[in-house]
């Protein structure tokens, strides 16, 4: 059963980490602010808001991809993105939870 528990806390505190580092860079999160307004955006069209290079934005996009602080869809060659907020809602919570558990 402990054993359990600390694997389970674990890969949470494996995925708060990733998602926390995935949401500490300001441009990463100017990028999330911009699923405020629209609810999905391909790598193009959130380029065209920066002054980033398109690889440096797909580099944003991707890590926070595999954070799963965002979702993708692939429509032909196009690859559109959107905030993946009950996941990050989600995870987001538990780290709370387990901050006023053992804190």
């Amino acid at each position: 059963m402990i054993k359990h528990v600390a694997t389970c806390m674990s890969q949470n505190a494996v995925e708060c980490m990733d998602l926390l580092r995935a949401l500490s860079d300001e441009n990463r999160q100017k990028i999330i602010m911009l699923f405020a307004k629209h609810k999905e955006l391909c790598a193009n069209d959130i380029a065209s808001r920066f002054t980033l290079s398109r690889p440096a934005v797909s580099h944003h996009l991707n890590l926070m991809k595999r954070a799963g602080a965002l979702k993708a869809r692939k429509d032909g060659k196009e690859i559109y993105y959107s905030f993946n907020k009950p996941y990050v809602i989600d995870l987001l919570k538990s780290l709370i939870k387990s901050m006023e558990s053992c804190c």
